[in-house]
């Protein structure tokens, strides 16, 4: 049966086992910071099999996504309902060394600061293998309201959104 779990009526419950792999691709939360994993793909590389640098910026984007589904935040939800949406401000990217096709990566993503309208985070991405620091990002995010037809406009953190990421523990950069 490979582990699978049967239920009362003795068949297999798809929709919790798909729930769990789900849950399985947004990565983990550890110590106030979030863990998620990647494979480099031939596509994030050049002829070399070496990742191009803006797919780094990707690598990040895709992490801090599922760092807040972890957190129960619901980005679609959030700009469907409440017009909402994060955008990123600022982005210094230090990159140290490179990482090839079929690399196994860890993006680290940690809150260095929350303000009443935005957060600025710290994301590491590491080499599995090896664990060296393949590029290290700060990132300033804001919140901002999208009326129709009109500029976003910065606003502040509702008090749930903020609550989710009050308890989590500052990184130490």
């Amino acid at each position: 049966m490979g582990g699978r779990q049967k239920n009362q009526a003795g068949t297999f419950d798809h929709a919790n086992l798909a729930a769990g792999a789900d849950a399985m691709l947004d990565g983990r939360l550890d110590a106030g910071n979030h863990f998620y994993s990647l494979r480099v793909q031939y596509e994030d590389t050049d002829a070399a099999g070496v990742v191009y640098h803006a797919q780094y910026l990707a690598f990040a984007e895709r992490a801090r996504s599922a760092w807040l589904r972890c957190l129960g935040i619901d980005q679609p939800a959030m700009l469907a309902d409440d017009r909402l949406g994060f955008v990123v401000r600022r982005i210094e990217a230090d990159f140290h060394l490179p990482a090839g096709l079929g690399d196994i990566l860890d993006v680290e993503s940690g809150l260095l600061r929350l303000g009443g309208a935005s957060l600025k985070l710290q994301q590491k991405i590491i080499n599995r293998e090896n664990r060296h620091i393949l590029a290290r990002l700060v990132v300033d995010i804001g919140l901002v309201a999208l009326a129709d037809g009109a500029r976003p406009k910065i606003c502040r953190l509702p008090a749930a959104v903020k609550a989710k990421f009050s308890d989590l523990a500052l990184s130490d950069g």
